[in-house]
């Protein structure tokens, strides 16, 4: 586990921050925005996603399908970095929406695409 974390989940969440950070100054306009706080605006969002999954449970929100899965991940994630960044980066919520808005799509691609294939394997068997 420690080496999994080491190996994929902290250069994957150093690389998040990176993009982030490109993306609110591009996109989102936000001129204060620098690799350390889109760091914390990262944490801060995956703290939320987490506490938002605790009263729910996993198996409730795996039991609406891939499109509510999709649906609820996008939902939550979109408002969770939207907040986070509103606060972090000391800016509106257009902006910071702005900023997040490109990651999000492209993350609801790759997951849909993700939980296809999940879906196709779980149904061979």
């Amino acid at each position: 586990m420690i080496v999994f974390i080491l190996l994929i989940v902290i250069p994957v969440l150093l690389l998040g921050a990176l993009i982030l950070m490109f993306l609110a100054r591009k996109i989102g306009g936000i001129k204060n925005a620098n690799f350390i706080n889109s760091l914390v605006v990262c944490l801060i969002a995956g703290a939320l996603v987490y506490v938002s999954f605790l009263p729910i449970g996993l198996e409730e929100i795996l039991d609406l399908g891939i499109g509510g899965v999709m649906g609820f991940l996008v939902l939550v994630q979109t408002i969770a970095y939207t907040v986070a960044g509103k606060y972090v980066w000391k800016t509106d919520f257009v902006k910071s929406l702005k900023a997040i808005s490109v990651p999000m799509i492209i993350q609801s691609i790759f997951l849909g695409i993700a939980l296809n294939k999940i879906n196709e394997f779980i149904s061979s068997f």
